[in-house]
């Protein structure tokens, strides 16, 4: 006889010691993707949006391999994250007041919206957004998969 468990917890980074893969956001106004881990790598994008939602999937030494939500892996230093989770609106779609289908909107969002992610429940997410709280299902995100870190 065997017994089924909870999900094994992701492993944890060797230089952050924090769980690898998570979510981070960028901190800083402008940082550069380079295509290694170093200085001496070539720049490959050079983000310019304080807030984007990263998803660290490697680490050397103070670097972060990070995926976007365009589906670019590059390597960032670890100075230009934050531990603060966001997340990006995929598409046009309205937020809901509460986590629910038939709940009131409290505002219309495009696609590329950044912001905060201030709680799950269930299926929905919460953000923050221009001081108007709101609720949207985590298909309409990126970065919001799951809710580890809130």
């Amino acid at each position: 006889m065997f017994s089924v468990s909870a999900a094994a917890a992701p492993p944890l980074g060797p230089d952050s010691q924090r769980p690898v893969p998570r979510y981070v956001s960028l901190s800083v106004e402008s940082a550069n993707g380079r295509h290694g881990p170093g200085l001496e790598h070539q720049i490959d994008w050079v983000y310019q949006r304080a807030g984007l939602p990263l998803k660290v999937t490697g680490e050397s030494g103070p670097w972060r391999r990070v995926l976007d939500p365009d589906g670019a892996q590059v390597w960032i230093h670890s100075r230009n994250l934050a531990e603060r989770r966001t997340a990006y609106v995929l598409r046009e779609v309205r937020l809901a007041r509460a986590p629910r289908q038939d709940a009131g909107a409290a505002a219309m969002l495009e696609a590329g919206v950044v912001a905060p992610l201030t709680g799950c429940e269930g299926d929905w997410r919460r953000l923050t957004i221009g001081g108007r709280v709101g609720w949207l299902k985590k298909d309409a995100l990126w970065g919001a998969e799951d809710c580890a870190g809130l």
